[in-house]
């Protein structure tokens, strides 16, 4: 439904300025027209263009915050409608803002929550929406939104923390090669215009250097170029699916990060289906809902042959072993509580096993990568630097000799 906005005048005389969701021009003429306002002018704002990495989005803590407030008007009596408006005035994140107040609109038009937020699917995940209509299905929306709200804290908990630890390796590998690029292009061909004047024969690792950053500045431009266009390349091909299958099937398998990356998608599989199991959500429903939330294609893969064997009639420790990704643990948790009836809440427990093995691994890899970083960084620059003084070094001790 787009957004107009609207200049009018009220009955006093007073400048209104503001903006509403209609279906049409005339839809909103009809209704202005019948709060006695005199309608001046009227108009869309444009769509914004561009990439979608630049397009506005929802923060997960955003979602997190509003899942709690809501469920916590819920469940004091507030109706949902006042609720909605209430939460979307205290919003600072315009696009948060204006898509909640579309979803009120479309509340106070007399559709379900659900509906109201299925209208912004690049915003909001089929998951997210399978879990509010499940509680406004069952009758317990504010349970509902405590549940998602935990959920998707969760979930942002784990990923800041992959984050988190490969945030300074980023940062001392950029300034590493920043450094390099550095001396390299400006600081290395300077010497060596000082030493060609000189005549004398230069020793062998400044030779070395000073061939290597000849190279650079001979082909830095294509080299330049023909990167970007590799990278641009190889962005478009890994999003298809082709690609993707490609890439996720090299990460999970990578000698180290892979048992991280595959530790991280079983933490967010057995939160998930935790959370869907507990919303009453079929088995069934909850793995298809888990297939479109997973961005893995080795874990859809998976998920899609449980899925199957299920619907044939095989139990939900049977299909997971032939699935052949999920780890013996995994496996036993499931079927302990498939038999005593407690299944999200062992699922629950996994994943906090599961994301507690990241959280090592993330603590074990900053340790021991940053001392590692930083040797490599000073032996390289160190190199570089005697390559560069060394020739000063032998004129100062032929001068030397020289006077003696």
């Amino acid at each position: 439904m787009p957004i107009y906005s609207y200049l009018a005048k009220d009955t006093s005389g007073n400048s209104v300025k503001s903006q509403e969701f209609a279906l049409s021009e005339q839809e909103l003429k009809i209704r202005l027209t019948r709060k006695n306002l005199i309608i001046i002018s009227i108009q869309q704002p444009r769509k914004r263009g561009g990439l979608a990495i630049f397009r506005p989005k929802i923060k997960t803590s955003e979602l997190v915050l509003f899942c709690k407030q809501l469920g916590t008007m819920v469940k004091g009596g507030v109706p949902l409608l006042r609720a909605l408006n209430s939460i979307a005035g205290e919003l600072s994140n315009p696009t948060f803002k204006t898509t909640l107040e579309e979803v009120a609109y479309h509340v106070k038009s007399g559709e379900s929550l659900s509906d109201g937020f299925s209208k912004f699917p690049r915003l909001f995940s089929p998951l997210f929406l399978s879990i509010i209509e499940a509680g406004e299905r069952v009758g317990s929306l504010d349970t509902m939104l405590e549940r998602l709200s935990n959920y998707l804290l969760a979930r942002d908990r784990l990923n800041k923390k992959i984050i988190s630890a490969l945030t300074y390796p980023a940062f001392v590998i950029v300034f590493f090669f920043g450094a390099l690029a550095v001396m390299t292009l400006f600081l290395v061909p300077k010497f060596k215009g000082i030493y060609s004047g000189f005549g004398a024969k230069l020793p062998m690792i400044t030779q070395v250097v000073f061939s290597i950053s000849d190279l650079v500045l001979k082909n830095f431009i294509p080299v330049a170029l023909s990167s970007a266009a590799a990278g641009f390349l190889l962005y478009r091909f890994f999003n298809t699916s082709g690609g993707r299958k490609i890439l996720d099937h090299f990460l999970i398998s990578m000698p180290v990060f892979g048992s991280v990356i595959k530790n991280a998608a079983l933490s967010k599989f057995a939160r998930t289906t935790a959370t869907l199991l507990s919303q009453g959500i079929p088995i069934a429903t909850s793995l298809e809902l888990l297939n479109k939330a997973s961005g893995n294609v080795v874990m859809e893969e998976a998920i899609n042959k449980v899925k199957s064997l299920i619907m044939d009639g095989e139990s939900i420790p049977e299909a997971m072993k032939k699935a052949q990704i999920f780890p013996p643990l995994m496996i036993q948790m499931v079927s302990v509580g498939a038999d005593s009836g407690s299944l999200p809440e062992l699922l629950d427990k996994t994943a906090d096993f599961y994301e507690d093995r990241v959280s090592d691994f993330v603590a074990t890899l900053t340790t021991m990568i940053e001392p590692v970083l930083i040797v490599s960084l000073g032996v390289v620059i160190g190199i570089v630097i005697i390559a560069l003084y060394m020739p000063i070094f032998k004129l100062s001790q032929a001068a030397s000799s020289g006077i003696r």
